[in-house]
């Protein structure tokens, strides 16, 4: 629409200044043939200018909606060179998948209530995509691109807040399950009813949906530390008491097994097995303890006595 109001103006002045210079030759002035030059110049500049307001050029990864005098075309402009009145305005819209939150954007941490009414935190990512056949439906619903994005923003705030009061604390191990419900949620917020009555239509396709952090209060997560602690303490006791009652049993055995009788036997084995050894001392088991019989010394005794 600009191009063609300057069109207009540059059409007018380029012949106010052709009628000056045709003037100016009949009077015999000198400026009449630099005037009638200026005055050409400028008319093929308005005629340039009113001819390429009719024409529009819609990049790749873009669709644009045609509207003029409040009215707004049903037929989207897809990407390529396109014809329109030279009175009509366009608005494009981008095509691609948008990403929220966008590259080098803050993380926005939302809060949302679980089904006991606790205060979660919830870090989310979401890509979406507009369709463009209903272009120009949104155009006459919400408006220009930066509308569009803040309405899908309240759509993922709105969802995120509806799936995260379907489960309880107890369900916050369960993200998948949880972020289904979110994901569900957020593209039902997506679909909008017109105003002036209609069939309701979809604003964006939501294409992904990823749960990225998924926090309770700072108090559920004391005691969920405290109650593994807790645990973690428990199960040390039980392993403290299973190793004691071990040792108990493994020393009521070894007493069971180690009798009189049981010993008397094995000194038994012992003397057996000593016969054709070199040792050359003898415990001897007596009433009043256990002395050692020194071999050795009594051979010399002996061989000193017989001496």
């Amino acid at each position: 629409m600009g191009r063609l109001v300057l069109g207009f103006i540059l059409l007018v002045v380029s012949l106010v200044v052709l009628t000056t210079a045709a003037g100016l030759e009949k009077g015999g002035g000198a400026g009449g043939r630099l005037a009638k030059l200026v005055g050409r110049l400028l008319l093929a500049v308005a005629a340039v200018t009113l001819l390429t307001s009719s024409v529009v050029v819609i990049d790749a990864g873009q669709v644009g909606v045609q509207h003029a005098f409040g009215a707004v075309s049903p037929t989207p402009l897809y990407p390529g060179v396109r014809v329109v009145p030279p009175w009509a305005s366009v608005e494009r819209y981008s095509t691609r998948e948008e990403s929220w939150p966008a590259g080098g954007e803050e993380v926005e941490r939302m809060a949302a209530l679980s089904s006991e009414q606790m205060g979660m935190s919830v870090d989310v990512a979401v890509r979406w995509q507009i369709d463009p056949a209903s272009a120009p439906r949104i155009f006459t619903e919400l408006g220009t691109q930066d509308q569009i994005e803040t309405v899908v923003l309240n759509a993922i705030r709105n969802g995120v807040r509806d799936g995260m009061v379907r489960f309880s604390i107890n369900d916050i191990a369960e993200r998948n399950r949880i972020a289904s419900a979110m994901q569900a949620e957020v593209d039902s917020a997506l679909v909008t009813q017109p105003r002036a009555g209609g069939e309701p239509f979809r604003i964006a396709q939501l294409t992904a949906f990823f749960l990225r952090d998924l926090q309770p209060p700072e108090q559920v997560v004391r005691a969920i530390n405290n109650k593994i602690a807790q645990e973690q303490q428990i199960q040390t006791e039980k392993h403290r008491v299973e190793v004691a009652r071990l040792q108990s049993d493994q020393q009521r055995l070894l007493n069971q097994t180690l009798t009189p009788e049981a010993l008397t036997k094995q000194y038994l084995e012992v003397l057996h097995d000593m016969k054709g050894s070199d040792n050359l001392v003898i415990f001897v088991p007596t009433e009043g303890g256990m002395p050692m019989l020194n071999l050795g010394e009594l051979r010399k005794a002996l061989r000193g006595g017989a001496q």
